[in-house]
């Protein structure tokens, strides 16, 4: 009875996407699911530009491809975050937290996944916890959430008119039904897998696409011994179960495609390349004209703090103040 009033809770929630903001939907969607909602950002529905570079705990670098996926983002907004003391049975304190993202995107309905799967991957280092991603395109929403590396866990695409019976699979991802959880990373693993679509939770093996299809061998050959052949036949058959099912929503993982750590200083790579001029293209009479040299002035930076120096916002407001400074001596 409880999972009917939810489902129709969830349902009134749906519908909020086609009357509110992004924002203010998405938290109304996250109480009719039972999450405890404590505090959020008052700063609503935002740019990406501005969510990335001044909302976000994390200030991070981003690659040309990076922001080629995030540019499909209209609108981002911070909904809550969820500490280890809210948890039903909390054994332990930690620091992790569960934080709670919305964001609509522009994407053509053919694209629509593959950009909330890299979008996922791409946000999941703005901040320190893990990060849920409830993202709207077009009439649809979806919730997505970057487990590591290799697994991105995404669930189906919901019409925001969708009917009470549509909606009862988000049930299994209510916050009162998600129990027995001892670690908010616990929590996180049970409320990603639990909205993530079947060929996430399952994927395809070899095994699994054989006797999948077992139930639906002829009746003529069902009291026969089955061969090794013609289960690998079967298999041939049937291992593009999961591609046809979903279409153009089903995601190939692009194995190039790299999130850029600040760890890697592979960003101040990609920024100095715009600053370099190959030898090739100075002639003489530039060198002459320029005075080109090597006596570069070196920046001391001993003594600005860590958080100046890891927050570029900061750190070029520090420079133009340090130009500022020396130009009027």
């Amino acid at each position: 009875m409880d999972e009917l009033l939810e489902v129709f809770a969830i349902k009134d929630a749906f519908h909020e996407y086609g009357c509110s903001d992004l924002c203010n939907a998405s938290l109304a969607l996250l109480r009719a699911m039972g999450y405890p909602i404590k505090f959020h950002s008052d700063a609503g529905n935002q740019k990406i530009e501005n969510f990335i570079y001044f909302t976000v705990q994390n200030k991070s670098h981003y690659s040309a491809q990076e922001m080629m996926y995030l540019k499909q983002i209209e609108t981002a907004s911070f909904l809550c975050e969820i500490e280890y003391r809210d948890l039903a049975d909390k054994h332990e304190s930690s620091d992790d937290t569960i934080v709670f993202l919305a964001v609509e995107t522009n994407s053509s309905k053919k694209d629509r996944s593959e950009d909330s799967f890299y979008i996922s991957q791409i946000l999941s280092k703005t901040y320190n916890g893990f990060v849920v991603l409830i993202i709207k395109n077009a009439d649809h929403i979806m919730f997505c959430a970057n487990i590591d590396e290799q697994i991105t866990c995404m669930s189906e695409w919901y019409s925001i008119n969708s009917t009470c019976m549509d909606l009862f699979p988000i049930c299994a991802v209510c916050y009162p039904y998600i129990s027995g959880v001892r670690t908010v990373r616990d929590f996180f693993y049970e409320l990603a897998y639990g909205f993530s679509r079947d060929y996430i939770r399952y994927p395809e093996s070899y095994e699994f696409v054989a006797y999948q299809a077992l139930p639906y061998i002829e009746s003529d050959t069902v009291d026969s011994f089955v061969s090794r052949e013609q289960i690998k036949e079967i298999a041939e058959k049937t291992h593009n179960f999961y591609k046809e099912k979903y279409g153009y929503d089903y995601v190939y993982p692009d194995d190039d495609f790299e999130v850029l750590l600040e760890e890697d200083n592979e960003w101040t790579l990609l920024e100095l390349d715009d600053f370099e001029l190959p030898d090739e293209e100075l002639d003489d009479d530039d060198n002459e004209d320029n005075e080109y040299d090597n006596d570069i002035e070196e920046i001391d930076y001993s003594d600005i703090d860590d958080e100046t120096l890891n927050n570029p916002v900061k750190l070029l407001k520090w420079l133009e103040q340090r130009d500022k400074e020396a130009s009027s001596e």
